[in-house]
């Protein structure tokens, strides 16, 4: 697992931290280094606002533009030096999963993935992205607190419980929820059970005005070992077909990372995934490492995209209405996951595992 975090050599197996450093910036423009800020990120935010498509509802250019993405994942050229403060792949290796309570207590793959995923919301949303209004309540559980009593810091002077001890396993879930202008919400969630069992999930939901599909991940580690890992760009179209640019940039990546399922899609997901969903069980590091990469570039290449496409057309009522209802679709056969269900109302209580599922996890735009 170490692997995955260190210092890769110029080679055609590429750690995640060396494909991360091909997605983040050259020069330090994001939130990491906004003290080195200069004017000319603005004039050059207005010149490309200028020159995006206007409309990307017919995704036209579609196939040229998914290659160009895809592509560009590969270039392997060093940075830029920097102009003043630190460039974002040097802070967020530097600060990993910075203030998450759970830092250190999720295996390397885990907080690697986490906290390349957040800094790349950072940086590419920028000063778009905001925090989403999320009940304090859920940014942390733990199943020693349920109550909440411990305050804020408190969790840390709860002694985890012997395996006799009845509240044996202790489970500890943290949230984070971010949203911007396209997203209406960006979750990134971490759980750690003190039998081994450890959990990213991460959902980047689109606002329902943009013909977007949902980005999911997930990752599953038992006792030190990845046993599950999942990711696909789920459609909100009706028929379940994705938009030829995000076909043609998922092939092109897939064939890349050389990523094949080894999993079947559990039957509440056949309705909501795509024929190109990936789910593997990895069975080698490198194959672990192909998967991680391959979920920074894709995020990367999401983000691009959400960047060049505007609003579908109010009178466009029929698409809008269908966006919505694809929507409405993958919380509600997200929630039919009793795998999940279960391991939650174990920790806590069948309420509290339905009420935290449908409130933060899969919870359905408001009409």
């Amino acid at each position: 697992m170490q692997a995955l975090l260190e210092t890769p050599s110029h080679s055609a197996h590429q750690t995640p931290w060396r494909a991360a450093r091909t997605l983040l910036p050259r020069r330090s423009t994001g939130l990491w280094g906004r003290f080195a800020h200069n004017s000319s990120c603005h004039s050059n935010r207005r010149i490309q606002a200028r020159g995006r498509p206007q409309q990307l509802d017919h995704w036209q250019h579609t196939h040229r533009k998914g290659r160009q993405l895809a592509a560009s994942q590969t270039d392997d050229a060093p940075p830029a030096e920097m102009q003043g403060g630190i460039d974002d792949l040097t802070a967020t290796k530097a600060m990993g999963m910075g203030s998450w309570r759970l830092k250190g207590a999720m295996d390397p793959p885990f907080e690697g993935l986490t906290a390349q995923v957040e800094g790349l919301w950072r940086h590419m949303l920028d000063r778009d992205l905001k925090l989403y209004p999320m009940d304090k309540k859920y940014k942390y559980l733990d199943s020693l607190d349920p109550e909440r009593t411990a305050g804020m810091w408190g969790y840390t002077d709860i002694k985890p419980p012997e395996k006799d001890d009845p509240r044996w396993p202790r489970m500890q879930i943290e949230n984070r929820c971010y949203q911007s202008s396209v997203f209406r919400k960006l979750h990134i969630e971490l759980a750690h059970r003190q039998d081994g069992l450890q959990v990213i999930h991460c959902v980047m939901y689109p606002r329902t005005e943009y013909d977007l599909p949902i980005l999911s991940f997930d990752m599953v580690g038992n006792n030190g070992r990845v046993s599950l890992v999942c990711i696909d760009p789920c459609p909100v179209a009706a028929d379940r077909s994705l938009p030829p640019i995000y076909v043609s940039l998922v092939r092109q990546l897939q064939q890349q990372y050389h990523l094949e399922n080894n999993r079947a899609v559990p039957s509440w997901g056949k309705e909501i995934f795509s024929d190109l969903c990936i789910i593997i069980r990895p069975s080698a590091s490198e194959e672990l490492a192909n998967f991680v990469k391959y979920t920074i570039a894709l995020t990367q290449a999401h983000l691009q995209l959400s960047k060049q496409t505007s609003q579908v057309q109010s009178n466009k009522s029929s698409r809008l209405a269908e966006i919505k209802a694809g929507h409405k679709r993958y919380a509600t056969q997200h929630l039919k996951n009793s795998s999940t269900r279960g391991v939650l109302a174990a920790a806590f209580t069948p309420e509290v595992a339905d009420e935290y599922m449908t409130n933060i996890m899969f919870d359905a735009p408001q009409e």
